[in-house]
């Protein structure tokens, strides 16, 4: 089990994951980032189970006595197809943990990296004089206000 930034644990109890994910506030950044990371490992979790689930089922059905002229294969076939259904759920659910991290990836994308562009700019121009028009530079011995050239007026 991982810890997260809020000491909270991250673990493998759907439950838990649950509840985590209705305590979640957004106030920071960082609670986005702990979202997407809940509902991954949510997602990840409700994964394996449901696809687990699904080959445990399968295999159950597989069982079942069926006519006696097809010896047993129309039942195993009949369990793929209704186990296929939950091996679907299980591919939405690890779509559902991946979205999270699509949906940190694209705040980042969108919100961080402009902010920290705008700030690398910002300081790369600090340090070095830009040309052209000026307002308060004293003028070089050219014409001004009287007295500023050093010339008696």
């Amino acid at each position: 089990m991982s810890e997260s930034d809020s000491g909270e644990k991250l673990g493998s109890n759907l439950s838990q994951l649950v509840k985590q994910l209705e305590k979640m506030e957004f106030k920071t950044d960082r609670d986005l980032y702990q979202y997407a990371r809940i509902l991954r490992a949510l997602g990840l979790e409700l994964h394996m189970r449901v696809a687990m689930d699904a080959d445990v089922i399968s295999a159950i059905l597989a069982q079942y006595k069926g006519k006696w002229y097809t010896f047993g294969v129309q039942s195993k076939i009949r369990a793929k197809l209704v186990g296929a259904h939950l091996k679907g759920g299980a591919s939405a659910a690890k779509v559902l943990g991946l979205s999270g991290v699509k949906m940190y990836a694209s705040f980042v994308k969108h919100f961080i990296q402009p902010e920290v562009e705008a700030e690398k700019k910002a300081r790369e121009g600090k340090g070095k004089k830009k040309p052209g028009f000026s307002i308060g530079d004293k003028p070089r011995g050219a014409a001004g206000r009287p007295g500023e050239s050093g010339k008696a007026a």
